[in-house]
């Protein structure tokens, strides 16, 4: 199967937001591909993209995951057998692991424990359980005991000196499972950021609705997908190769250009963001790794 991307179907102040930023992408570096209810029916819709994408490595894990999770039906066979063999696919899902545990491990940081827990929580809950049987294929241990460690330890409330050590235990054990993926190859990297940031503006769709929150978990997690898109655009994948390089300086100006809209990640009042704007940029992703195959 090719890896070459598909065509897809409270912070008061700028200055602290980015400081957040380097915080938790700092913790990637190296340790991550080398890298540095509402009742209107939206969130139905999202379940339904997030089935349909997950199974091709576009999306979350979310439902997709579940059919995985208790191996019924031939959609099941063929997700764990995708995530096993397509690299993009399987690295996403990595990628949104990390993107929850990015959100999680921040709101931590800025002394809201009971925003974090969920964050914490998702992964293992909606993702996790999806992929686990794909390691073995691909000779994998897997961070299940990692995961654990550090959810309990946001749980139970322990001081951030045994968050940050957690947080990077598991960094480093996610790290040996992308290391059984194609990490080093810019168009598995190309592909892998434009799912994540399809995925944030799936979530963001969700999050922000003219302008106001409409579901505050939704917004981070576009948040905590859009960091960890940023943070592989300066994967080592991309540093042997000018035209690499140049893709990779690309897509880090168009991501860099996405932050304004999470002013704060508890924000008290309206936002200035729109879903299309991760939309669009995933599609720009598209056309930039065009550059690699050329």
């Amino acid at each position: 199967m090719s890896n070459r991307p598909k065509p897809r179907l409270a912070w008061s102040t700028a200055t602290t937001l980015s400081t957040a930023i380097w915080l938790v992408t700092s913790q990637l570096a190296g340790c991550g591909l080398e890298a540095e209810h509402n009742g209107d029916g939206s969130e139905e819709v999202a379940r339904n993209q997030h089935a349909i994408h997950g199974a091709g490595g576009e999306g979350e894990g979310g439902e997709g995951a579940s059919a995985g999770q208790g191996g019924e039906g031939e959609g099941a066979t063929i997700q764990v057998a995708e995530f096993a063999a397509d690299d993009i696919a399987y690295l996403t899902q990595l990628g949104l692991i990390r993107g929850h545990l990015a959100v999680g491990y921040a709101l931590y940081q800025q002394g809201l424990p009971d925003l974090a827990e969920t964050h914490m929580q998702h992964p293992h809950e909606e993702i996790y359980l999806g992929v686990e049987p794909a390691f073995a294929a691909r000779g994998c241990e897997g961070f299940a005991e990692e995961l654990r460690q550090l959810t309990g330890a946001v749980i139970s409330r322990v001081p951030m000196p045994q968050v940050d050590a957690a947080y990077a235990r598991l960094a480093t054990a996610i790290k040996a499972c992308e290391r059984s993926a194609a990490s080093d190859d810019p168009g598995v990297i190309t592909g892998v950021i434009e799912n994540l940031l399809h995925t944030a503006g799936v979530e963001y769709q969700i999050g922000v609705i003219d302008g106001r929150i409409n579901n505050l978990h939704e917004y981070q997690d576009a948040w905590g997908f859009t960091q960890i898109a940023v943070s592989l655009t300066r994967s080592t994948a991309f540093e042997n190769d000018p035209r690499a390089r140049a893709v990779a300086a690309q897509l880090e100006n168009l991501i860099a250009r996405l932050q304004s809209m999470w002013p704060s990640l508890n924000p008290p009042g309206p936002v200035e963001g729109e879903a299309a704007q991760l939309f669009g940029a995933a599609g720009r992703t598209e056309i930039i790794g065009l550059a690699l195959v050329q």
